[in-house]
């Protein structure tokens, strides 16, 4: 069998879709321990279109030989390109990076790749000093064939340098603390996940915080563990008097809560529809983290870097927007200003550098439905009160800077005081 060998800019047509790609590094640098390795598959726009396969985390789409001593992984490009809409499939190695940890500098050298039992086989060379992230393959399908194409874009700033550009969070960490993730998330998982978890046990007068958001010109959605055990629930706002509220509907499953005024709320946000492509999509938080140093609203960014949550829990979603105690019930708001889920909890281990959670929309949508509050009457509502001047409207078809998301905002957040 005769091996077709290229050189940086070529490609070759790829005769098999159910194909093996070997891969080897220079010595002294090994896969698995110095080295990465990550498959992302990208749309006809080259963005992110689904969560990478790594080395540590494979897709049924991407499977290893060994995961212990991995060599050779096995993809299956049918499933990926013609199920999923992928159009381009690259192949991405890099340096493991974790700034927590004291970890020895590693650089690029030659990485070797090896299609088909070597019937394709590229030699990637780092030319320049430093590199520390490369681009090496490319897989994209013309004409109903598979084929590949040699690159060499080569990065000294990692996979930093390409995150922006494909709008999505890339995890760059070695595999040990992967390991020490896992087990933080395992020992985490149930406090919030739970449903059978004993309720919340707390003293006569005490105290603590959350935040909350207007749905309607009466009620508010919040955390289940914000308002859980709490004997008197308030919500503050700068400019109003403090007001009172009650519990309507609250469900620990997906920690959500929906509390309610009996005086009118001057704003509230809109719920999301319907939304495709969320992964690496932008979102800003608005919230009232740690009231007891700042009773001030505190605005961060960030992108949804996963669509599920704790041991792949469907119910959440991942995002890198950084929060505090005090953030549960804040919205994740697209940049239309529409809710896109609500910040629940956050892994919280040295290694893990905002694993936010938020439970998403479609959930918020159900449990207001359960409330018989009808997100349609609400759309309703809204067009009535814009033409009669007396409600802010938290939503527009126009993507907003954060300053102006911020201003439009802020009128339907608050902050809320329990009182066991």
């Amino acid at each position: 069998m005769s091996t077709q060998t290229l050189v940086l800019g070529a490609n070759t047509v790829i005769e098999q879709a159910q194909c093996s790609v070997s891969f080897s590094a220079s010595d002294p640098l090994k896969f698995g321990q110095q080295l990465g390795l990550l498959w992302l598959p990208l749309d006809e726009s080259r963005k992110a279109a689904c969560s990478p396969a790594y080395l540590h985390e494979p897709k049924e789409w991407a499977k290893l030989d060994n995961a212990d001593e991995p060599k050779v992984w096995q993809l299956d490009l049918q499933t990926l390109f013609n199920t999923q809409g992928i159009h381009y499939l690259q192949l991405i190695v890099y340096a493991y990076y974790e700034p927590t940890l004291n970890l020895p500098a590693v650089e690029l050298n030659t990485v070797s790749l090896a299609v088909n039992n070597d019937t394709i086989h590229y030699d990637f060379i780092a030319n320049e000093r430093h590199v520390k992230a490369a681009i090496i393959l490319e897989i994209y399908q013309r004409n109903g064939q598979f084929k590949c194409r040699a690159l060499g874009e080569a990065s000294s700033q990692g996979l930093a340098s390409l995150e922006q550009r494909i709008q999505i969070s890339l995890d760059i960490r070695p595999p040990d603390t992967h390991a020490l993730l896992q087990e933080a998330q395992r020992q985490q998982q149930g406090q919030f996940n739970n449903d059978e978890r004993p309720p919340r046990q707390v003293t006569a007068g005490e105290t603590w915080t959350g935040t909350a958001f207007a749905i309607d010109r009466y009620h508010l959605l919040t955390c289940y563990h914000v308002i859980e055990s709490a004997a008197l629930i308030a919500i503050r706002q700068q400019g109003y008097p403090d007001r009172e509220a009650q519990v309507v509907l609250s469900d620990i499953g997906s920690d959500s809560a929906i509390i309610k005024v009996s005086e009118p709320l001057p704003s509230y946000l809109t719920l999301a529809q319907q939304c495709d492509d969320l992964l690496g999509e932008t979102i800003t938080t608005l919230g009232f983290p740690l009231s007891g140093v700042s009773s001030q609203l505190q605005v961060t960014q960030g992108c949804v870097s996963g669509l599920t949550g704790f041991g792949n829990d469907i119910r959440y979603m991942q995002f890198t927007a950084p929060i505090q105690p005090g953030s549960s019930g804040s919205p994740l708001l697209l940049p239309t200003g529409e809710v896109l889920g609500m910040v629940t909890s956050s892994l919280n281990y040295e290694h893990a550098q905002n694993m936010n959670y938020a439970v998403k929309f479609q959930l918020l949508s159900a449990l207001l439905s359960s409330a018989g509050i009808s997100l349609t009457a609400l759309t309703d509502d809204t067009v009535n009160a814009l033409a009669n001047h007396s409600l802010s409207s938290m939503a527009s078809h126009i993507p907003l800077t954060t300053p102006q998301l911020s201003k439009q905002s802020r009128g339907a957040l608050w902050l809320v005081g329990c009182e066991g």
